[in-house]
């Protein structure tokens, strides 16, 4: 398992995530590509964050807010 991959999930397993958005275990994914795929916002922001931080050329701080940001308000929709 690659490194973003250890990342995501151990985001994901973390308690508060898995209470305040009701994620149970069987719904996780277990590799970035497939938590950017995913129809659950908060997990596939959390891939975004994670795929793009773990980049060869990681994403500024800035580009990286405005894409989640992006992303969430399309979300919302």
């Amino acid at each position: 398992m690659a490194r973003k991959d250890d990342i995501l999930i151990s985001f994901l397993e973390h308690d508060i995530i898995k209470e305040k958005y009701q994620i149970e275990s069987n719904e996780l994914p277990t590799t970035v590509r497939d938590a950017l795929n995913s129809n659950v916002p908060i997990i596939k922001a959390i891939g975004l964050i994670v795929e793009n931080l773990e980049a060869s050329t990681p994403t500024t701080d800035n580009a990286l807010r405005n894409l989640i940001t992006q992303y969430l308000n399309e979300a919302a929709i």
